[in-house]
């Protein structure tokens, strides 16, 4: 029943309280019904299943509409189950579907990204993914970064996009080595707080980040030494040693360090798929985490939003203002990031 056994389901049934705040602060659900989709989880992490279960038992104490579904573990261009497709399409306008899974929640049939669809539908929604980076042992660290103060962090966010919506650069350094600058003139920086009260609008569940896309394909260049956790066609790393990535004309030219060849494999493995190969190594997006909850754990939906971090993703950013659009989107995550805007090191 509901994917886990009897002791898990009364582990997570001891955070009702927790739930119901995570959904009435960031969803605030009236008479909208409310569609959860997860997934079974794996033999040694049942995180999605537990977080999905969670979020159900929560709306289910407090009388609203729910229902819970649970597939199969999909992976990379899988298709959902039939039953989750039917579910998502089925679904009337202005509602809330929450995503929480392992590893992907899978195509289902629309030709276009969950994002998108949930936008033209109306419908709000929170979302988890690549869970199964991490076992069920996380399962407290993820309830406690989920229930921050969302005012804090508002506060914080909007301080940070005011000077980087205004900013024509900004340059990134850290002790370790990274000296990157992002030509953003022109570009509008998106701030995830956990606040999807609007229509269409929804976000990451932990929330807690700032990030930009760059002008264009090639206003990247510099380096950056990732020392906190990277992402990897098979799932996120963190890091022992650090990977380090040069950067070119907006596209990773280099990239060395132990765990380089792993990297290598997941541009290759997305550039042999995709329709326009050169866009998968191209910098998409510079953020900044600001959960003060947050820790590295070596799960990216947690670790981008670390505060003290800051991280690099290159591939698809069309979804939030950029101009690449390519089938991979991968972040990379470093530590003790120092921010220059426009000259002026930025104090959040």
């Amino acid at each position: 029943m509901f994917g886990l056994d009897k002791t898990l389901r009364s582990t997570v049934e001891k955070q009702h309280s927790k739930f119901y705040k995570i959904l009435k602060s960031s969803l605030k659900p009236k008479n909208e019904h409310i569609l959860i989709v997860s997934d079974y989880g794996t033999k040694t992490n049942t995180l999605a299943p537990m977080l999905g279960y969670g979020y159900y038992h929560a709306a289910k104490q407090k009388g609203f509409d729910v229902t819970l579904l649970f597939q199969e573990v999909k992976k990379g261009f899988m298709f959902a189950d039939d039953h989750i497709i039917k579910a998502i399409q089925n679904l009337e306008k202005n509602n809330i579907i929450i995503v929480v899974v392992s590893s992907k929640i899978g195509r289902f049939g629309q030709g276009k990204s969950f994002r998108r669809f949930c936008k033209e539908r109306g419908h709000r929604f929170l979302s988890a993914t690549s869970l199964g980076d991490v076992n069920e042992t996380y399962f407290d660290i993820f309830m406690e970064t989920m229930n921050v103060s969302h005012t804090k962090m508002k506060k914080r966010a909007m301080k940070i996009k005011k000077m980087w919506d205004k900013a024509k650069t900004i340059r990134v350094k850290t002790e370790a080595g990274t000296d990157v600058t992002f030509d953003v003139e022109g570009m509008k920086a998106i701030i995830n707080i956990g606040d999807y009260h609007e229509r269409g609008s929804g976000g990451n569940m932990p929330a807690g980040e700032v990030y930009i896309p760059p002008k264009g394909y090639y206003g990247v260049h510099g380096k950056v030494v990732v020392d906190g956790s990277m992402r990897t066609e098979d799932g996120a790393i963190l890091l022992t040693k650090p990977l380090v990535l040069y950067i070119e004309k907006g596209r990773v030219v280099r990239i060395e360090g132990e765990n380089a060849h792993l990297l290598e494999k997941t541009f290759t493995k997305h550039e042999d798929r995709a329709k326009y190969p050169y866009r998968v190594r191209h910098a998409a997006e510079l953020g900044v985490g600001i959960n003060p909850s947050a820790v590295l754990i070596g799960s990216l939906i947690l670790d981008e939003k670390v505060y003290g971090t800051g991280h690099i993703a290159m591939g698809s950013n069309y979804w939030f203002g950029g101009e690449i659009k390519t089938i991979y989107h991968g972040d990379q995550v470093f530590k003790k990031p120092i921010y220059y805007v426009d000259g002026e090191r930025m104090e959040y």
